[in-house]
């Protein structure tokens, strides 16, 4: 941004609301402390469009107060003055501020309350205009969502002073000019701002670096950043072009004197040299709290002028350096760094836009061509703006043209900025860079350093150079990447040494360039390295001295080539002979390549019928794909051979015994060598850790070890021939993993296998046979062998049975992975519950297995895929809550419903919720809906969604196949060790409701397979309820409230009915509850039909999907006649007293009246505590009165029986009043869901009746359409014949400018005669003059003469 503004405050405010009161009284205090602000005229508004001079004005304005108050979002004005501000904030670096007056911010970011009403009216107004729509929700969204004031109590005059406090205090910062498009920056911005808020730095003085390579935008992250917080600091600096201005005469003292200028307002100082300046500045701001952004710095000297150390700057400074050199910024021992991405393409394609079309669309016809570019520029902003302003106004072919020129000659502009780097480079890493550039981009890093070494260079040392100054980067796989123009840079600097004559330059990549020199033999000894790499088209005749005059070629890689003839001749100086598809079967007579490291000629003719001599630094060779190798003989000539690799071999049958004594050896690999059966006897490689012979399908015999092999930690022989495996086995000491899948020859493990005491993994997949050795282990009883390291055991399709369970379990004490899949056992033994180290079991098609009695105590993942005899006891078992209250866990098991115990339950892939605050520990289901057998696999990703954007994808590496039925697969998040819950919630909306989306996608799956159901259950132990909602908190819609409390009804209701007991059913009596059923079928009665009916109409409800319109209408009319009659009967019974009295005592006479009044009040009344103690104790006295008393037999005898019935009536009362009290709740529930039925069918109306309103609006749309296209074939037609006339216009205008030019040289040639023709006018005119003198004197003497005669 330029430096001058025309306002300090643009208020944005609605009139009818706060003109007159709480703006007004802002607008006139801010005016007293001589600010400038804008304040609209709202009644000067007319129209819906707003003025370009509001637009202006707040573009023009360095902050904007918006005032959103209850009708604020009614005037459209409003919302097009906010979008605006917002845009100024991202592009400029605007200030915002909000000010909530007397609204809820929360009703603003989610346009609730009247700004919900507001927007629903301009929904309507606005319908054909959905971009402006979304634009001004995005807006209030946004605005929301920054620091301001709000006012709900108080007075509003302490808000407006603390206002004009906070607007003072910012307009004493000056802000920068940040970019005419930031595009992408706001969220480099925020991650930049999460650094220097990391709680470890806290205010403290820290040291921020923004590392990346030039042109990818670190200057326009610090100049943003500075905008973003320079307000919170006592003083501020933004020193420019640090690496610049230091070259120049004085410069760092002239930057010291900047810094102190600009923090202090010391003006006139005069340093004299650096080390004055050094204490000066460290006494000055020591106690003051310091924004300092050193910008492109690329020396340390630098850094310890300006920014010695912490104690310069005053508690809670920050320093931010950008540089294009990671390892200044840890010499510097900086606290956090951060490296720049690259623009993602979607922002790379905006930003281009922006400059090659000066707005965000692209013009018709650009599409592709735009696109090439992007892909070209790979996300560099610098190289965006370059090229897309270049091509600003251009044709599509001359962009064609420009960009077939920018992959050849880079563009100069873009390949200064990246050369700085490159320039500053040592003359090693010089080398190691332009070699990665022409070569060896993407491959491995041990290759390269391999190849580079022998080239005498110092790879490693180098390429850490190279990754700090972010010229290149390694990837997860140890690969060497580098961007594009980047490497562009690097080819170009080969490229001018020598532009017109390509042998004479010391790479060579260009396939041009390659087949001139190959074709006419011009290579010289500049040619250092050679990368062939030709189109399919291509045939290159290879002469005999193609490449004799190349003596001082080291590098030479044949990517793709088509050759004519074969090599005569290769140099000797060769480190690096990397040639695919090689067209010879041998190698030059004169090839004698003493200093080659790497021999690659996979995929070719070569058949190595003699063997290599003197290559004492061979290292690596790669013959893999060689069809016409039948045997490799003596290679002991390399005896530094560490990589021999002869996959795909597929005619090889012998390898020389001289293979198994290369003690330098590392890997030996011969995979699928299907003919193979001559394989070293013995060997004896102290160095080998890799020894791979997978599916050599002939190969009979394993060698035999010689000797202890302490390196050797892997071992694969699956599919091959082998019969047994050698006693001297014992000697792989280190082995760790042995892989013999589906050997089915091979019919026992040696004896001696325990002696592997380092074995962590065991694969014997495939091979039933093996059963022998666990049937050996068992008979050996108490003496058992114990296999205590291995952690990882397969035995997948091994056939076994009940009886191998226990011995495995016992033999191998710490497994953590156990597959079992597709076994014959019906049983897991009970012993598993005590199994601790066990983590992952797979039962995948135990198709016979039924019980699981319970699980391993550190159980995370348990695969039941297509255990289809599971009883239901296992199955639940393994999705109860209380195992996963236990567990933290994954299960896959065959099921169709998604457990109750889940909160929340939706059909198909899509779940959504809602929390706050914090991200909960969740646990998720998926139903997986098979229509008939799967064969294919199925894999998928779990996407996570925040407030509608997507913040996190999590891949699941387990793929299933070949499922047979229906199943469940419940995830607990918690088990997944890449997820991290912090992480999501720094996508959370403080202090806020925040929507959460969570989506199960396929990635691949078969068409057969459907995500029926999914469901959420949130962790109770980790997770408060109340922070987390399955309903929309902010739905305020009453019919759409009343709409999901039916459907959560009658969902709750199904779920009811199909859950049922039938023991709950049997205890409502036979008389309770009458159903009756209105088509005239049976009454129903007794409880076990009941709940067998309840059942199969659950079973019914659940089958009912997804019906059509017939079916809608149908159901809604058996609604309409269904009468449900409920009746609740109760029994009362009588106790009737005998009339016969006999005179009792009178303590009996006062027991016996008590008891006559008990009789006569309500059996309810005796059950309260008070009265059931009376009444308990008195018939106890009268039950146990002695004969002699005097009460009749009759009495006594009635005592006895009243106490009995007392005693079994108050236990029945209390049950049948429980009972009641059941019943009673489900009539209430019936009668509820009548009414939400009634209410449905109300709504099922309404809908129908907006659905035909809806069909005849698509029609009239239609129709419009149809219209509307009609205009614009119109349009287009127009503007053809505009077209054609303009042509004709432009033909014209072009004719008329050529008789201009004739007439311009004809003017011209005329006008060097202007003076001379002036004269000759003059003269005549003089001459004419004269002659009539003369005449009229010869008239008058005429007249004279002839008056006289």
């Amino acid at each position: 941004m330029l430096s001058g503004w025309s306002y300090d405050v643009f208020l944005s405010f609605r009139g009818e609301d706060t003109r007159r009161s709480f703006t007004g009284s802002l607008y006139h205090g801010l005016c007293q402390k001589g600010i400038n602000v804008f304040i609209d005229d709202e009644e000067l508004r007319r129209g819906e469009q707003i003025s370009p001079s509001l637009l202006t004005a707040i573009e023009e304005s360095r902050i904007s107060i918006i005032v959103f108050s209850t009708n604020y979002a009614s005037s459209s004005w409003c919302l097009d003055e906010l979008v605006k501000i917002l845009e100024c904030w991202k592009t400029k670096g605007q200030l915002v501020f909000p000010v909530f007056y007397y609204v809820d911010p929360s009703f603003v970011r989610h346009q609730r309350g009247s700004f919900g009403t507001a927007m629903a009216k301009h929904e309507v107004t606005f319908k054909d205009d959905v971009e402006k729509l979304k634009k001004w929700k995005k807006a209030l969204f946004d605005a929301a969502n920054f620091s301001g004031w709000s006012l709900e109590n108080g007075y509003e005059f302490e808000l407006i002073l603390r206002i004009i406090e906070e607007v003072s205090s910012k307009l004493n910062h000056t802000l920068l000019h940040i970019a005419e498009h930031p595009v992408g920056l706001e969220t480099r911005i925020s991650e930049v701002k999460s650094l220097l808020q990391t709680e470890n730095l806290g205010e403290q003085v820290s040291f921020i670096g923004i590392h990346g390579l030039g042109g990818i935008g670190k200057t326009t992250i610090a100049r943003a950043l500075y905008n973003s917080i320079a307000n919170q600091f006592d003083a501020t600096s933004f020193l420019t072009d640090i690496r610049e201005s230091s070259t120049q005469r004085q410069g760092l003292v002239q930057l010291q004197e900047t810094l102190l200028y600009e923090t202090l307002g010391i003006k006139n100082i005069m340093l004299g040299n650096v080390y004055k300046g050094i204490p000066i500045i460290k006494k000055r701001l020591c106690g003051k709290k310091v924004l300092l952004i050193l910008d492109d710095v690329d020396k340390l000297e630098q850094l310890q002028a300006l920014a010695g150390g912490r104690d310069w700057f005053g508690f809670g400074s920050k320093i931010i350096i950008t540089t294009r050199d990671k390892q200044l910024l840890a010499n510097h021992q900086v606290d956090k760094t951060y490296e720049v991405r690259k623009l993602n393409h979607e922002e790379a394609f905006e930003l281009f836009t922006w400059n090659a079309f000066k707005r965000k669309a692209i013009n018709e016809g650009y599409m592709e061509i735009s696109n090439n570019v992007v892909l070209y520029a790979e996300g560099l902003p610098l190289a965006l703006k370059v090229m897309g302003s270049n091509l600003f106004g251009k044709t599509v072919e001359e962009w064609k043209s420009a960009l077939a020129k920018y992959e050849k000659i880079p563009n100069k502009e873009v390949q200064n900025v990246l050369r700085v780097t490159f320039d500053n480079l040592e003359e090693n890493e010089k080398e190691i860079f332009l070699d990665i550039a022409c070569f060896f981009k993407g491959e491995t890093v041990e290759y390269v350093e391999k190849t580079l070494q022998a080239c005498g260079f110092f790879p490693k040392f180098g390429i850490s150079v190279l990754t700090d100054r972010s010229l290149v980067s390694i990837d997860e796989y140890n690969r060497l990447r580098m961007h594009d123009l980047i490497q562009d840079m690097g080819r170009e600097v080969v490229r001018e040494v020598s532009p017109l004559e390509p042998g004479k330059r010391s790479r060579l990549w260009n396939h041009e360039d390659v087949i001139e020199v190959l074709t006419e033999s011009s290579g010289t000894y500049s040619i250092q390295g050679m990368m062939v790499d030709l189109p399919d088209q291509y045939m290159v005749h290879l002469k005999d001295d193609s490449f004799k005059k190349m003596t001082n070629l080291k590098i030479l890689i044949v990517r793709n080539g088509n050759f004519y003839g074969s090599p005569q001749h290769l140099p000797n100086n060769l480190r690096l002979l990397d040639w695919v598809e090689y067209p010879s079967s041998s190698l030059p007579s004169t090839f004698h390549p003493k200093k080659l490291v790497v021999l690659n000629l996979s995929r070719s003719r070569f058949t190595m019928q003699e063997p290599f001599k003197h290559l004492d630094s061979l290292t690596s060779m790669d013959l893999s794909h060689c069809q016409f190798l039948t045997k490799l003989p003596d290679i002991s000539a390399a005896p530094n051979l560490t990589e021999l690799n002869l996959d795909y071999c597929t005619n090889l049958e012998q390898v020389h015994d001289s293979v198994g004594f290369l003690d330098k050896l590392i890997e030996l690999r011969a995979y699928g060598c299907t003919k193979l059966k001559d394989f070293p006897h013995a060997i004896k490689l102290t160095s080998l850790r890799t020894l791979i012979l997978n599916w050599c399908s002939s190969l009979q015999k394993f060698p035999t070890i010689l000797e202890k092999m302490e390196n050797l930690i892997s071992i694969s022989i699956e599919g091959t021939a082998i019969e047994e495996l050698p006693p001297s086995i014992g000697n792989l000491v280190a082995l760790q993993e042995f892989s013999m899948t589906s050997c089915l020859s091979l019919k026992e493990l040696p004896e001696n296998i325990d002696m592997l005491h380092n074995l962590k993994n065991l694969d014997i997949e495939g091979c039933p046979q093996l059963r022998s050795f666990l049937t050996k282990l068992r008979e050996l009883g108490e003496s058992t062998l114990t296999f205590g390291n291995v952690q990882s055991l397969n035995l997948e399709n091994c056939g076994l049975i009940d009886e191998d369970l226990p011995i495995i379990f016992k033999c191998f004490p710490n497994l953590s992975s156990l597959v079992l899949s597709g076994s014959n056992f019906v049983t897991l033994p009970r012993c598993i519950e005590e199994y601790y180290p066990l983590e992952l079991l797979h039962l995948d098609n135990c198709k016979q297995l039924q019980e699981i009695p319970s699980l391993p105590p550190n159980l995370q993942f348990i695969n039941a895929r297509n255990c289809i005899s599971l009883t239901a006891e296992s199955s639940n078992l393994l999705i109860r809550q209380e195992t996963f209250e236990v567990y933290e866990l994954q299960v896959m098991v065959p099921g169709t419903r998604i457990p109750e115990w889940f909160d929340h339950i939706t059909k198909g892939e899509y779940m959504t919720f809602w929390v706050r605050k914090k991200f909960p520990a969740i646990i998720l289901c998926f139903a997986l809906a098979i229509e008939s057998k799967m064969k294919k696999s199925f894999n998928c990703e779990i996407r996570f969604y925040i407030n509608g954007d997507e913040v996190y994808e999590l891949e699941i590496p387990i793929m299933f196949t070949e499922l047979v039925t229906d199943h469940l697969w419940l995830y607990d998040l918690r088990t997944h060790s890449s997820i991290r819950l912090n992480d999501l919630e720094s996508y959370l909306v403080d202090d806020d409701w925040n929507q959460i989306e969570i989506s199960c996608e396929k990635v691949i799956a078969p068409s057969n397979m459907t995500i029926s159901w999914c469901g959420v259950h949130a962790c109770r132990q980790e997770a408060n309820m109340e922070d987390i909602l399955f309903e929309d908190p902010y739905l305020d819609s009453d019919l759409s409230i009343e709409t999901e409390n039916i459907d959560s009804d009658l969902e709750e209701y199904n779920q009811e009915q199909i859950l049922l007991h039938t023991e709950t059913l049997v205890s409502v009596t036979k008389d309770s509850m009458d159903i009756d059923c209105f088509d005239g079928t049976n009454v129903v009665k007794e409880s076990n039909m009941v709940a067998s009916d309840h059942l199969a109409n659950g079973q019914q409800k659940s089958e009912v999907t997804n019906p059509d319109d017939e079916d809608m209408e149908a159901f809604y009319a058996i609604l309409d006649a269904e009468t449900s009659v409920l009746s609740l009967t109760n029994d009362k019974k009588v106790v009737s007293e005998s009339s016969k009295r006999v005179i009792p005592s009178e303590e009996t006479k006062k027991a016996l009246k008590t008891l006559q009044d008990f009789l006569t009040k309500d059996f309810s009344v005796l059950l309260r505590p008070n009265e059931y103690n009376i009444m308990e104790s008195t018939l106890d006295y009268l039950t146990h009165l002695p004969s002699e008393d005097g009460i009749s037999v009759e009495i006594r005898s009635l005592v006895k029986e009243v106490s009995r019935q007392f005693t079994c009536w108050s236990y029945d009362y209390t049950h049948e009043g429980e009972k009641i009290e059941v019943t009673k709740a489900k009539l209430l529930k019936s009668d509820e869901l009548e009414e939400g039925l009634e209410a449905n069918k109300t709504l099922f109306r309404e809908v129908k009746y907006l659905e035909n309103e809806l069909c005849n609006e698509l029609e009239y749309l239609e129709e419009r359409k149809k219209m509307l296209e009609e205009q614009i074939n119109a349009v287009r037609a127009n503007i053809s014949a505009s077209q054609v006339a303009k042509n004709i216009a432009s033909h014209t205008k072009r004719e008329i400018f050529e008789n201009a030019k004739i007439l311009k040289v004809q003017r011209d040639e005329l006008r060097e005669q202007v003076h001379c023709l002036r004269d000759e006018h003059e003269l005549a005119k003089k001459i004419q003059a004269n002659i009539r003198d003369e005449w009229s004197k010869l008239g008058e003497k005429f007249s004279n003469i002839a008056d006289k005669s």
